[in-house]
């Protein structure tokens, strides 16, 4: 406001800067608070330093409204300018509609043939991922010799000479078949204290070997393991053909699991092979004279060996019921009715 005034002041000459005279004989008659306020307006009293002369004392906004250009004529800039941009609009959805077009003509077009080489292929790569998914399944339990004797440790414990050995394949079969020769000799002439050692490390051997197998399935449920047991017979039949594949996914063994009853059939066999008759017998021949008495009993007696039947599935339901927690489905899939009884 400062730098305005003083703008205002040297614009205009100093005689016409100052106040019109008064005549004498009017001046008592104007009020006080004129002549204080026209003497107040003949000078401009300091405010700001002189380094903002002549710059206002704030910003002064300023709002400045934008009218649109309104199209009067038809032959008007605005107007030309408004109908081009409508054309353009009306324009932009008919040039999608082909591209929707297009998707949907793609989207309906024939799927492509398989020959039947890509079909065969298809097949086999589908086999073995479902293979590879119930190897996963299968589990896989520690390996180890059930049953190791005396003579597999000395032939193990002898049998380090023969890892350092170099040569062709010719030389080292040679050198194996030397080897066993003179591995049968030398435990033929084995001392019984030798003898006594071997077997007390098989014997040991086989005792760690079956603690940790045990200890490997009872860090499983026996659910788990029956599910494994179930897929390990069905990777079984699926290379039943192949020789080398036939004994690889034996049942894993888990004493916690329940023992199948035993039919009438077999409850007769078990009595009969107790009481020492068979003794000295070949099992075929022994086989076919149980076959033989078998049939010959008459209804009343194979009643007996039912009625032990009955008995045997009870007890079998009600370990099932313990050890799994439910009944176990039978081929339909449906539950067994005595193991559902004795879990009720």
């Amino acid at each position: 406001m400062f730098g305005r005034r003083v703008t205002v002041l040297l614009r205009f000459p100093a005689p016409a800067r100052l106040p019109a005279p008064i005549p004498f004989q009017c001046q008592h008659d104007l009020p006080t608070r004129t002549l204080l306020g026209q003497s107040r307006r003949s000078y401009a009293t300091p405010g700001r330093p002189r380094k903002a002369v002549g710059e206002p004392s704030r910003p002064v906004k300023r709002a400045v409204k934008r009218s649109a250009a309104a199209a009067t004529s038809p032959d008007s800039p605005a107007k030309q300018k408004n109908e081009a941009k409508k054309e353009k609009a009306a324009k932009n959805p008919a040039a999608k509609k082909p591209a929707v077009k297009k998707a949907a003509a793609e989207k309906a077009a024939p799927r492509k043939v398989l020959t039947e080489e890509q079909k065969a292929a298809k097949a086999a790569s589908l086999e073995k991922a479902k293979i590879v998914d119930l190897k996963k399944a299968a589990l896989e339990p520690p390996k180890f010799a059930r049953h190791l004797s005396a003579y597999n440790m000395f032939v193990t414990d002898k049998g380090e000479a023969l890892k350092g050995s170099s040569g062709t394949q010719i030389h080292h079969l040679e050198r194996l078949k030397e080897f066993a020769q003179g591995m049968s000799a030398q435990w033929k002439e084995m001392s019984p204290a030798d003898l006594e050692h071997y077997n007390h490390l098989a014997h040991t051997r086989t005792e760690a070997a079956e603690a940790g197998y045990k200890c490997w399935v009872e860090s499983h449920t026996p659910e788990q393991i029956r599910a494994a047991n179930l897929v390990r017979a069905s990777l079984r039949r699926k290379f039943k053909g192949d020789p080398r594949k036939k004994t690889s996914w034996p049942a894993i063994r888990d004493g916690r699991i329940a023992k199948r009853p035993l039919t009438p059939y077999l409850q007769f066999n078990v009595n009969r092979q107790a009481s020492g008759d068979f003794k000295n017998i070949a099992l075929p021949e022994r086989s076919k004279l149980l076959a033989q008495e078998w049939k010959a009993l008459s209804e009343s007696e194979k009643n007996k060996y039912k009625a032990l039947h009955t008995e045997d599935t009870k007890r079998y339901a009600e370990e099932v019921s313990n050890v799994y927690g439910h009944a176990l489905p039978t081929a339909n899939g449906e539950h067994q009715p005595q193991a559902a009884a004795a879990a009720v």
